[in-house]
């Protein structure tokens, strides 16, 4: 396993607690190929667009990110290695809840928010040499400066299945890991990455009904475009 080849240019610790939740957001917006536009960041993080704008000029300001054609951002190669840092050391610190001191898989996410923040190069080895398997957080998505296990392009959404169509859960999008309560539904009905599955039924409303484990669970629209699934 390989660690990225450079450290921050800054302290994490001592980075603008709003800057490292904006650069992480970009970071990840980026990694599912989406084009990164405050509306987007707006939507991720559940704030008001004026709020977003706001912050997006400061972190222009820092140089962590620029605009190009008016309106998509772009970040620059300090802010890129910085919210990669912050992104590797979360999903590390989330593996470490959860494979090393059994923290249940719903709760991770929000509790990694604090141990990132003081994670260490050291710690980071100390972690990835403790894994099994592949190298994701518990939730598949993969950790940067490690080999993807599956690479993006192979991947397809719930939402785009038809009925029928089998394949392994394999990643859920930070939109889902943002929210505790459907973390907890998604833990409860076993949905969880390394889990086969098979849509069933596509309803009127667009609800899609799987069989996972023997067992049937049905999804929304926006929790099926989050899901993304290895066909088989």
């Amino acid at each position: 396993m390989t660690t990225p080849p450079t450290r921050a240019p800054v302290d994490l610790r001592d980075l603008n607690p709003a800057s490292k939740e904006y650069l992480e957001a970009i970071f990840e917006l980026g990694e599912e190929g989406q084009r990164i536009l405050q509306a987007r960041i707006s939507e991720r993080l559940g704030l008001a667009p004026a709020t977003v704008s706001e912050a997006v000029k400061r972190l222009v300001s820092d140089g962590y990110v620029t605009i190009e054609g008016g309106r998509e951002i772009k970040l620059t190669e300090g802010g890129e290695l910085i919210a990669a840092t912050l992104v590797r050391r979360h999903r590390l610190a989330e593996r470490m809840l959860v494979d090393i001191l059994g923290i249940p898989w719903h709760q991770c996410h929000e509790q990694a928010e604090d141990w990132e923040k003081v994670m260490t190069s050291e710690v980071e080895t100390a972690i990835l040499a403790k894994l099994d398997g592949d190298a994701t957080c518990p939730h598949g998505n993969p950790i940067p400066g490690e080999p993807s296990p599956v690479a993006w392009s192979e991947l397809t959404p719930v939402a785009a299945l038809t009925a029928g169509d089998k394949g392994r859960l394999t990643r859920l999008l930070e939109d889902v890991e943002l929210d505790h309560d459907v973390l907890y539904f998604l833990e409860q009905h076993d949905l969880l990455p390394g889990r086969d599955l098979t849509l069933l039924e596509v309803a009127p409303d667009g609800t899609r009904t799987l069989e996972v484990g023997g067992k049937q669970v049905a999804l929304g629209s926006r929790l099926a475009d989050n899901l993304w699934v290895l066909p088989a």
